[in-house]
């Protein structure tokens, strides 16, 4: 199960013409007006007796230092354990949450081949709960039925 935001909202809620002129977009990475920089990663929510967590494809903020170290380091073998978790904020409100765009988030870097890991810092938001304390089938199936209708 799982939801995937194809572009950062700040990019979303562009034109196509303001998309053309602002922003530079790939698979995994998204720059707009050269000072918003965006990074495509993955956000876990275990499910209780599941192998396969709920999975959010989504789309942190970071700063240009931390998005050209991210780059650089994209094809490198051992990347996850070169690099201490980066500070981003989420480039998605994800609407069956509270407000959830700008939360801080901790980035942790996976091997190549794999977007990295979103780690909610608000320990008190709904989504953090979730995240830490797992979900039950039941309700992963419910949310995925929201998302589907939404």
């Amino acid at each position: 199960m799982s939801f995937a935001a194809d572009f950062p909202d700040l990019y979303a809620n562009m034109n196509s013409d303001e998309r053309d002129a602002r922003a530079v977009i790939g698979s995994d990475q998204c720059i707009v007006d050269q000072q918003w920089f965006f990074i495509r990663g993955c956000l876990e929510i275990p499910i209780i007796a599941c192998d396969e967590p709920f999975l959010w494809g989504i789309w942190a903020s970071v700063c240009e230092d931390v998005f050209d170290e991210i780059s650089d380091s994209w094809e490198q073998r051992g990347r996850e354990n070169l690099h201490d978790p980066f500070k981003g904020r989420l480039g998605n409100s994800l609407k069956v949450y509270p407000e959830t765009l700008n939360l801080k988030r901790t980035i942790r870097m996976q091997p190549v081949g794999t977007r990295p890991l979103f780690i909610v810092e608000d320990t008190e938001l709904p989504l953090a709960i979730e995240q830490k304390l797992c979900i039950t089938p039941t309700a992963a199936m419910e949310l995925a039925s929201l998302l589907l209708h939404a």
